[in-house]
């Protein structure tokens, strides 16, 4: 049966002055899984949202991981540092050094971790030059020994008041296979907490241009 756009328009304002009309309309037009999308839309927001305040809480739990990483590496680096002034002073007393001054560190574009000012018995002064690792490896004693007598790198050591002889050695509370080796070749010496390792092959004098 065909009806006219006026019927049509009576039986619209019939159903909007009837809502049980238009919900047993809905019911009959469209689907259940239609009906339910508003319920399934407003869970999927509620799932997204309890997900980001996860992500967040996540995000600052994480941010707390790395700010307590952080605090324990230089706590290990510090104490790492430590031992190796203790370590790096009894030897070299033994070795019949004046020890001028305790260990510092020095902040020079990539820091030094033990300066130790000494004085030898014929009253030169020398500078010992500690590199400290809690893993000490081939690579780190190679580039500690090259960095130790680059001229770029010696000149700013001056310019700070550490003008050279350098003494140098490397420092490990562990030590790999290859680093005894590499350190024997470069001709530093090297340390672990129960005294050295390897002596010395000599002074790193400074570079003459």
């Amino acid at each position: 049966m065909m009806i006219d756009y006026a019927e049509f328009r009576d039986w619209i304002d019939t159903l909007y002055r009837h809502p049980e009309w238009r919900q047993e309309l809905r019911r009959l037009v469209l689907t259940d899984e239609i009906l339910e999308l508003p319920q399934l839309v407003r869970e999927l927001v509620e799932a997204q949202k309890r997900t980001e305040q996860r992500v967040d809480r996540l995000a600052e739990e994480q941010q707390k991981l790395w700010v307590a990483v952080g605090g324990l590496q230089r706590i290990i680096g510090a104490s790492v540092e430590d031992e190796a002034a203790g370590v790096a002073e009894v030897v070299l007393r033994r070795k019949g050094y004046r020890i001028l001054q305790p260990g510092f560190s020095l902040p020079l574009d990539g820091e030094i971790d033990v300066v130790l000012p000494l004085e030898d018995a014929t009253g030169q002064r020398i500078w010992a030059m500690v590199e400290a690792k809690a893993r000490l490896t081939a690579r780190d004693v190679r580039a500690w020994s090259q960095r130790m007598r680059d001229r770029v790198w010696q000149e700013r050591l001056k310019e700070k008041g550490f003008p050279g002889p350098y003494l140098v050695y490397a420092y490990g509370i562990r030590i790999d296979l290859g680093a005894l080796e590499t350190a024997e070749k470069e001709g530093i010496g090297l340390l672990k907490g129960d005294g050295e390792v390897s002596v010395p092959q000599g002074l790193i004098e400074p570079s003459v241009e």
